[in-house]
């Protein structure tokens, strides 16, 4: 009898689960950041550093702050990211030309050429998770998450 009654309180327990939305994006983010982690185990990139290094790509020169800014990412946890990609070989930090206390960033030769396979790996990543939206309902899932964070701040 206790393992029907445990058996159905998880069940009432996962129902309210499923219908919260916070829930359902940490399951979905699961899910995406296994997969990355298969896509790119050769190099290896998480999308916080991906995301890092393709925006440097687009914008080379710009601040770490800046940087930290633009992703989301606290100024506490800028600095070693900056450190770890620089380590690797991926990242140039240089002084500001007028203010020596700020850190421009760009990205090395071998990162600036390993940066077109890397997006075709995370469009690959994404291709495969996404795979059962059609190409409509992948726009509304983007611009409804887009919604969520910028109307946060983002």
């Amino acid at each position: 009898m206790e393992k029907i009654e445990s058996r159905e309180k998880s069940t009432a327990e996962r129902r309210a689960l499923d219908s919260l939305v916070g829930y359902n994006l940490r399951r979905a983010s699961v899910v995406m950041l296994n997969d990355f982690e298969v896509e790119f185990a050769e190099v290896p990139l998480r999308p916080t550093t991906f995301a890092m290094l393709a925006t440097v790509d687009e914008n080379p020169g710009i601040s770490s702050a800046d940087l930290g800014r633009l992703l989301g990412i606290k100024s506490a946890n800028m600095a070693p990211l900056i450190a770890e990609l620089a380590n690797r070989g991926l990242i140039e930090r240089r002084g500001h030309a007028e203010d020596k206390r700020v850190q421009i960033l760009f990205l090395t030769a071998e990162a600036r050429n390993a940066m077109p396979k890397w997006r075709q790996q995370a469009l690959r990543h994404e291709e495969r998770v996404l795979l059962d939206l059609t190409r409509s309902e992948r726009a509304t899932l983007l611009r409804l998450l887009r919604r969520v964070w910028i109307g946060k701040g983002g």
